[in-house]
């Protein structure tokens, strides 16, 4: 049972994930979801423009692979009908993703998709659109036919919707699933003992709440503070979840944990955190880390067609806590611009080696000098006091002047001619910035005896470092080592080498924390051949699916004065 409701967690996960990344037409100019959202959901992640939804799946649902063997036979083995229940629903999935008008038709999702998701205390709720109700309920029919467990029809006002239990004791437990149509939009929602009729009319959008998030202006000041268009804007609220967990009723969330708690005799559990001091203190922490938001920036930033989907977001971990931001932002190191070109796999990590040690301190410090009366607070204060920052002054003396490491690999081939794989070829680079690469490598020297007896050319001039490396037959690379400019480089190739040159002109400067990509189909390619010489069944229907991944992933993490951002792109093309 554990396997089945874990696979059916990734599945519903990346549906949910999927349709938060969507977005679509209401089905009337009058009716807008927002006015059924409560303005104190603590998440919520909605579209406000349409979005070719037929065309994003033409050019991203590649054929999916068959459902595992091993998953297919856990989900057969089960007995009990809610298993068997769950486990049609995931194999309804798997087999309609072979192709996208059978991912539409069997789900009834339109051309043009909106979707909703957010939370009535801790009520989740999905909406979106269809444009087949049929097709909602078929395959529920369709599980309920082939494992027993049948839903409960209710009535609400005029809307008829269906219920299934999956929970229900003598102690007035329950646990329930409710999916409702209406006027061309699904929902999904839970009913629990410990939310009221009234949270589930909020739920099934047959009330509206005293205060929606179509009235707070909530969105809009997202938008205004973070330049975020109308496509797809996302949040968690932190201050929201703390007034949930320190109070007995300041919100929605609130009410429903105290008499979860209740009902489980379980109410000193919170006791704790639930007091004046910690409601003010917790409070004020969340002050200074108030929410965490998601939108795009631009329209440039979302262009969906038939044969090709480009997405560029940006998260934004909101902060009001200057001290903490600006020793965040003084860590910021170097990141070299050949991550940002076109490449197999890069990743760069840039950090100020002769800030990090002031920026951990100013933030060690800024964490103790509160004088809490929260008892968990005092607890996390004692825990932070042990581990005192002063100790990477050693880390930090030998790493003296450097800004940032980074690798990029632009090309590589492997041969299948001789008995065993061969590195045919390789293009690529290893790089440190530093203040004086050339005192490092020195020091470098004292650890490793290979390069005491090498001389580096301070005119840039490469040396080979493959005289002092032995390196196996199967590896036709020829390792260079440079000091170009103040980037210390390891190269291999033409295109190793390029780069390498062009690091020369390069100028050390704070522009990044992080940097990661990948190229998914120039990466496997090359190593699609010794897979398949596995001969492994399994394996090879996996492989059928990395054949037609046309992908390229980024995310770079940096710093600005609004908080922690990370920007995130993929570029996909239709198989």
């Amino acid at each position: 049972m554990r396997k089945i409701i874990i696979a059916g967690a990734v599945i519903a996960a990346g549906a949910v994930g999927y349709m938060v990344n969507q977005q679509g037409e209401s089905g009337s100019s009058e009716y807008s979801p927002l006015a059924y959202v409560p303005a104190d959901s603590v998440i919520f992640s909605g579209q406000l423009e349409s979005f070719p939804l037929k065309d994003y799946l033409n050019s991203t649902m590649f054929p999916q692979a068959k459902i595992p063997d091993d998953l297919l036979e856990e989900l057969d083995d089960g007995t009990d009908p809610k298993e068997r229940f769950f486990a049609s629903l995931v194999k309804s999935y798997f087999e309609a993703a072979h192709s996208v008008e059978s991912f539409q038709k069997t789900f009834g999702l339109p051309d043009q998709i909106k979707t909703f998701v957010y939370a009535v205390g801790f009520m989740p709720v999905v909406r979106y659109q269809v444009t087949d109700e049929q097709g909602l309920w078929a395959v529920l029919d369709k599980a309920e036919q082939e494992s027993g467990f049948k839903h409960e029809a209710r009535t609400l006002n005029k809307l008829v919707y269906r219920a299934y239990s999956f929970e229900s004791n003598a102690k007035g437990e329950k646990f329930e699933v409710l999916v409702a149509y209406e006027n061309g939009w699904a929902t999904w929602t839970i009913n629990t003992h410990v939310n009221t009729e009234s949270d589930v009319e909020l739920a099934l959008a047959q009330t509206k709440p005293a205060a929606s998030l179509q009235d707070a202006g909530i969105l809009e000041d997202i938008q205004t503070k973070h330049g975020f268009i109308n496509a797809t804007l996302s949040y968690l609220d932190h201050k929201g979840l703390v007034t949930a967990f320190t109070t007995a009723d300041g919100n929605r969330l609130a009410s429903m944990l105290t008499k979860a708690m209740e009902m489980e005799g379980k109410g000193t559990d919170l006791d704790r955190v639930r007091t004046a001091e910690c409601q003010a203190e917790m409070g004020a922490m969340a002050a200074n880390w108030p929410r965490t938001v998601a939108g795009i920036r631009s329209h440039d930033d979302l262009k969906i067609t038939s044969e090709r989907s480009y997405m560029k977001a940006a998260l934004v971990v909101e902060s009001n806590n200057k001290v903490v931001l600006d020793a965040l932002t003084s860590m910021q190191g170097f990141i070299p611009s050949y991550l940002s070109e076109a490449q197999v796999f890069g990743m760069g990590l840039g950090l100020d080696a002769n800030k990090l040690g002031p920026a951990l301190s100013s933030i060690w410090s800024n964490m103790l000098e509160p004088s809490y009366k929260c008892e968990p607070l005092l607890e996390m204060q004692a825990d932070i006091q042990q581990a005192n920052p002063a100790a990477l002054g050693m880390f930090t003396g030998m790493a003296q002047g450097v800004k940032g490491v980074a690798v990029g690999v632009q090309d590589f081939s492997i041969s299948m001619d001789s008995s065993a794989p061969k590195l045919n070829s390789l293009d690529g680079i290893v790089s440190l910035s530093a203040e004086d690469p050339a005192v490092l490598f020195n020091m470098a020297k004292a650890f490793v005896p290979q390069l005491a007896q090498l001389q580096l050319p301070t005119d840039g001039s490469p040396v080979d470092l493959s005289t002092i490396m032995p390196l196996p037959t199967e590896v036709d690379i020829k390792p260079m080592l440079a000091l170009k400019g103040k980037h210390l480089v390891v190269y291999n190739g033409e295109k190793g080498k390029a780069i390498a040159d062009q690091l020369a002109g390069e100028t050390v400067e704070s522009n990044g924390l992080l940097s990661f990509s990948v190229d998914y189909k120039k990466m496997f390619e090359p190593i699609l051949p010794i897979l398949e010489m596995a001969g492994d069944p399994e394996v090879t229907e996996q492989l059928d699916v990395l054949k037609n991944m046309d992908m390229r992933v980024k995310m770079d993490i940096n710093l600005n004065e609004q908080g922690i951002l990370i920007e995130s792109e993929a570029d996909i093309k239709a198989p």
